[in-house]
Parts: structure tokens; sequence; C-alpha cells
């Protein structure tokens, strides 16, 4: 109950100061496990998924967000859960499992930090040996516009002026009998990195 009335507040917010258009939410299946990947480049890159999907999202975020007390509030009833980045954390992959064992969507931005200049990065192998783990399939997101409203090392926003666009692309499916072919695992980190960078491209 808490996450959807953070979630309507934050709706409300993003839409007094922004435009937001959504694109390909037909491609977000309505129940199951799902692990949402997406580019990130600004600090409200979590809260723009989290008002335009109808689906709750549970999301990893690195523990130092939540040294703040009001990043900490807000995403912890965003769902959102610490990992520290600086070491295999065995809690927080544990957690990332049993949320998509739940049939639940698990939020992650494979990056691993925000890009400083809007491009995408090169994106963690973590992303694709959870999905494989776990049988989920990742729905591959591209989000545009709020590098230029908050971008890294922004104080404050920039109001009114900027459009914000998601875009949903298709589901990619894993095989799981390539458990432990290093291979297939790159090889569908690149076509997931790809996959984003089609999508972010086709907003500019």
């Amino acid at each position: 109950m808490i996450y959807y009335a953070v979630r309507a507040i934050c709706w409300l917010i993003i839409k007094i100061f922004w435009k937001v258009e959504v694109v390909g939410i037909e491609n977000l299946p309505k129940e199951g496990s799902l692990i949402l990947a997406s580019n990130h480049v600004s600090y409200i890159d979590p809260i723009v998924l989290a008002i335009t999907m109808k689906r709750k999202i549970c999301f990893i975020a690195k523990k130092e967000a939540f040294n703040n007390i009001f990043g900490s509030v807000l995403l912890k009833n965003l769902n959102a859960f610490p990992v520290d980045r600086g070491k295999i954390d065995i809690r927080s992959l544990k957690k990332s499992l049993s949320i998509l064992q739940e049939k639940k969507v698990l939020g992650i931005f494979p990056e691993g930090t925000r890009s400083k200049n809007g491009e995408l990065q090169e994106l963690k192998l973590g992303i694709i040996k959870i999905g494989m783990k776990t049988g989920a399939p990742i729905l591959p997101v591209g989000i545009n516009g709020t590098h230029k409203i908050y971008s890294h090392g922004k104080i404050f926003p920039t109001l009114f002026k900027y459009k914000i666009t998601v875009s949903y692309g298709p589901l990619q499916y894993l095989d799981r009998g390539k458990i432990g072919n290093k291979i297939y695992q790159k090889e569908s980190l690149n076509a997931l990195s790809q996959k984003i960078k089609e999508l972010t491209n086709s907003l500019e």
C-alpha cells in the first residue's frame, strides 16, 4: 500500500514538471517473474520506471544511496534494497533470487552505476547469471530525457524544459541449459546491451 501511495505522489510531481511518454508498454507481462534492465543516467530513473509501470518493482540500489535519510526513505518505500558493489554481495543475490521466485519484478540497472555522459556503459554480467539461474525473462528498457533534467553532478533538476520518454523493448529469454557456458552468457549480455542502446537511441 505504501509503495502505491509513494508512486502516486511521485507521478503527480513528475507530471507537474515534465511531460512523460511511454512506448512499448504492451511488452510488459502482466504477471510472472521478470527482470527489468534499464540504462541509468539520472537519480530520478527509478522513480520514472516505477510510475510508468503498473506492476510493483523491487529495485537493486547501491548501498551508498541509503546513506542519505531522504533517499533511504524514498528508496525503501519504492521497494529498493541495497547492494555492496565492492564485493560479491551474497545477501543481495539471495534477495534478488527470492523476488524472482515469488514471481515479482526485479529492477536492475546493469551498468552498475549512473552514466556521467548519458551514453550506455558496459553492462555487468550478473544480470544474465540471475536470469539464467531463475529462468526469468529480461525486459530491456531505454530511458531518455532524465540525463538532461538531472544529470550526474547537478544539485537541482531542470524544471519544465525537457520531455521524459521510456521505451520498453521485447522480452529476452535465456537458455537455462547453457548456464555454465561463458560464451553464451557474454553473447546474451551483448545482445541485451545492443537492445538497450537501440531503445535509447530510438528516443532521440
